[in-house]
């Protein structure tokens, strides 16, 4: 028979810890407008016993994952929202790490302590359950998502859920995988919040009081609210959470549980990805110079041609980081690069560490031979950039820039994946 527990806990920070995200903006946080969550989900069949965790936060340390998962006999994985307006709990990116930024210690002794703790008690406080999951579609349609690269470009509008119910019928826990930067708040905003999933939560709280919401981000490399947004504030976030939260409830409610569940996990990690080879730093910096004055220049006008400058910027700024961090043989903590697979009946979990174009977690549903495949980043570990696309390492731009990966390396994690998806 199977048997669920759930457990969820504050992680919030404390004033002054920074909030991770933005290049070039310290961020000491001013308080807290929404809690941030670590929530477990434990998973147990007699045989397998699985623990989902979710953080409301930017990422998470392949490091911290480690030391976690050698406290506890059983499989568990860490999955990060994305949030930007979050503590650091990886390493931060290169041009943060080039102005000093650093994770708070203080802070990662308080989250690595409620990461121990919400594991064990979703593990203890079990109780017959039943599993189920569903696909809905939330995109554009309904003002949500997009292509950040390229307006109406390729997206996913998939509302991946998972959800888990007492014998009682009552919902406990409920998961959802969606490709969404979590930017509805920008480098302005100095309060502590989860963005855009906080109020898919808060939704959720009214139409299923006794669940916990877990939220893991999808593959939302290319993927942000740039073209599908009237403003960067808490009101829209609140539309944008609201109208996912709205779907997600749909999907529960139509859902087939059941309390047979085949649980089946494959982790591996890819020892040999390529890695880029950084310009001189001479070069590097004359990049810099000149996206720096094209991004000056864009400051009086269209608003989304200044973001877009913008991020070029930091991309440019990230080489120089890199090029010089490659001089002194830098090597990632990050590395090697972890997947791991878990299939739960006719669904599969794919979990990625980097930030993932979309492409390529559309490509890996094609290829999978589950009924349902759900494709989530940021999970097991962060990871030292992007994994784009051949014809984005062409164009460049921010998330070229701010990767210590080679054009082929998202083709290389492809193919390691498709070995294990397709039978």
């Amino acid at each position: 028979m199977l048997t669920a527990g759930v457990s969820s806990l504050d992680i919030s920070p404390k004033p002054g810890v920074q909030l991770a995200g933005y290049p070039h903006c310290p961020r000491p946080n001013r308080g807290v407008h929404d809690p941030l969550y670590a929530v477990a989900l434990c998973l147990d069949n007699g045989l397998t016993r699985k623990v989902f965790v979710t953080v409301d936060l930017l990422s998470i340390g392949k490091p911290i994952v480690a030391r976690l998962r050698s406290k506890f006999d059983f499989d568990i994985s860490v999955s990060a929202s994305h949030t930007h307006s979050g503590p650091w709990a990886s390493e931060p990116l290169a041009s943060e790490k080039a102005e000093g930024i650093e994770q708070n210690p203080d802070y990662m002794e308080f989250l690595e302590s409620q990461l121990e703790r919400v594991v064990r008690e979703a593990s203890q406080n079990r109780f017959g359950a039943e599993f189920a999951t569903a696909v809905g579609s939330c995109g554009a349609e309904q003002g949500v998502g997009g292509n950040r690269r390229v307006r109406n470009g390729i997206c996913d509008p998939s509302v991946n859920v998972m959800a888990v119910r007492d014998k009682s019928g009552v919902i406990r826990a409920v998961f959802l995988n969606y490709a969404l930067h979590p930017t509805y708040l920008h480098a302005d905003n100095e309060l502590v919040s989860a963005d855009y999933p906080a109020y898919i939560r808060r939704y959720l709280q009214f139409t299923f009081p006794e669940a916990a919401f877990m939220f893991a981000q999808g593959a939302s490399g290319n993927q942000s609210s740039r073209y599908h947004r009237v403003a960067q504030n808490f009101e829209e976030a609140a539309r944008v959470g609201t109208t996912l939260g709205v779907e997600v409830f749909r999907c529960v409610r139509e859902m087939a549980f059941t309390d047979k569940l085949d649980i089946e996990v494959d982790s591996f990690d890819i020892d040999s990805i390529p890695m880029k080879k950084f310009p001189p730093l001479e070069t590097a910096l004359k990049a810099e110079q000149a996206a720096v004055a094209a991004f000056e220049k864009t400051k009086t006008g269209d608003y989304i041609a200044m973001r877009n400058a913008e991020l070029a910027m930091f991309g440019a700024q990230n080489t120089v980081a890199f090029a010089r961090m490659a001089d002194k043989q830098y090597v990632s903590p990050e590395l090697p690069l972890e997947v791991q697979l878990v299939r739960l009946n006719d669904t599969l979990i794919v979990m990625v560490q980097p930030e993932l174009f979309v492409e390529y977690a559309l490509e890996i549903k094609k290829l999978s031979s589950a009924d349902k495949t759900f494709v989530v980043e940021a999970s097991n570990g962060y990871a030292p950039g992007y994994l784009y696309t051949q014809e984005a390492g062409e164009e460049g731009g921010y998330e070229v820039g701010t990767s210590m990966f080679a054009h082929d390396a998202a083709d290389y994690l492809l193919a390691e994946i498709k070995e294990r998806v397709e039978r």
